[in-house]
């Protein structure tokens, strides 16, 4: 096999080869015929490697649009996460070169989205920095927006006494937290006052121990 139709051959197959990771989030089975045309002895012969080509055509576009969703869905999270920080009163009370320290975390992140060519990569990077960056990241707000002690020690009586220690406020995801339901589903009103219910008690209970809930 040589000419045009070697070079269909070679481009299927360094894409099946690339993108296979993508090809679980594509809801036909382009990939996997593709792969058996390839792999037929017979696939140069006629029209064959034309088909092949519409093919391999139609599952480029499947993957780049579904590409570009979960692309878009990550970043509409990013957007909705730095938002809600930009509230809060500890951001508002930073000078501008602490929030742009903070703001450069969810841009490098939408950096890494755009450059990234398999969809669960971009999902695994959103899923951790919802469950670990995000906490780190308003802890360190939170460090960063209270006032320096002028000191830590003082003398009584010529000793010097040691100064208070400042427990750190603990974080954790809402999305951690196990709420006690005895139903796979909600089905009615009912269901979900319950639920809610069940919620509102486990958040109370996180807050109670001195907790702070990342929702």
């Amino acid at each position: 096999m040589s000419g045009p139709q070697r070079g269909i051959y070679d481009d299927a197959k360094r894409y099946l080869d690339a993108q296979e990771a993508n090809f679980s989030y594509i809801q036909d089975d382009t990939s996997g015929e593709l792969r058996n045309a390839l792999y037929d002895p017979q696939c140069f012969k006629g029209d064959r490697m034309q088909q092949l080509k519409t093919k391999l055509d139609a599952l480029k576009q499947a993957v780049t649009s579904e590409l570009d969703k979960t692309r878009k869905q990550a970043n509409a999270m990013l957007d909705q996460m730095q938002q809600r920080m930009q509230t809060m009163d500890e951001y508002k009370a930073l000078p501008e070169a602490r929030t742009d320290e903070l703001n450069a975390k969810f841009q490098e992140l939408r950096s890494h989205f755009a450059q990234q060519r398999l969809i669960a990569v971009i999902n695994a990077l959103l899923r951790r920095f919802e469950e670990q960056g995000y906490q780190t990241l308003l802890r360190r707000m939170v460090e960063m927006a209270k006032p320096k002690p002028t000191h830590t020690d003082t003398s009584i009586g010529g000793k010097t006494s040691p100064g208070i220690k400042e427990t750190k406020a603990e974080y954790v995801s809402a999305r951690k937290l196990s709420i006690p339901f005895d139903k796979p589903l909600l089905r009615d009103s009912a269901d979900v006052d319950r639920y809610v219910e069940a919620l509102r008690q486990a958040l109370l209970k996180e807050i109670g121990e001195g907790k702070q809930v990342q929702v």
